[in-house]
Parts: structure tokens; sequence; C-alpha cells
């Protein structure tokens, strides 16, 4: 993993550092869309609407369970557990 990522990463756990969190969140970014573009083909549009506006509502929680010294690629980890929270929050609202 990239050094910056890590630094990033580290900083934003052991010191809730706002700014290294708003890195992490602008880097992930372009992991999340393709999720969201996967779902708006499966769903419509609304669904790729609402995941967008929910998107980061969970981005620090998340973040605090990343473990930078596991080895788990950051992609896999960021499109796994995202893959996951999207399914969960469509099927609240009554996508199936």
């Amino acid at each position: 993993m990239d050094e910056q990522l890590t630094e990033w990463i580290i900083r934003f756990q052991r010191d809730k550092d706002i700014d290294a969190l708003a890195h992490l969140k602008a880097h992930c970014a372009d992991m999340i869309e393709p999720l969201i573009m996967e779902f708006t083909e499966k769903y419509g549009e609304e669904a790729g609407e609402y995941l967008r506006l929910k998107w980061d509502k969970r981005f620090y929680f998340i973040f605090t369970k990343y473990q930078v010294n596991v080895g788990l690629p950051l992609e896999s980890f960021v499109q796994n557990t995202y893959r996951f929270y999207f399914m969960d929050i469509l099927k609240k609202v009554g996508y199936s």
C-alpha cells in the first residue's frame, strides 16, 4: 500500500484526524463509484442516486475497522465492505 494512504489511515485511527479522513474519502470515492454503477444497473437510477447520497454516512465507522497490518488490499476491503453495506441499505428501503 502507498505510504501516504497508510499514514492517513493511521492518523485517522489513532488521532481521529478529520483531514486524514477527508483524504481517505477522496481516494476511496473512485473505488466506490463502480459499485454504485453496478447497483444502478441492477436496481435503477433511483437506487444509484440513493447510494450516492448514503455512501459516506458510514465511512468513518468503516475506516475504524480497516487493519493496515493484516495486508488486505485497501481496494478489496473497500469494495467488499461497501458491497455488503449497499445491499443492506437498499434492502431496508425495499429493494431486493
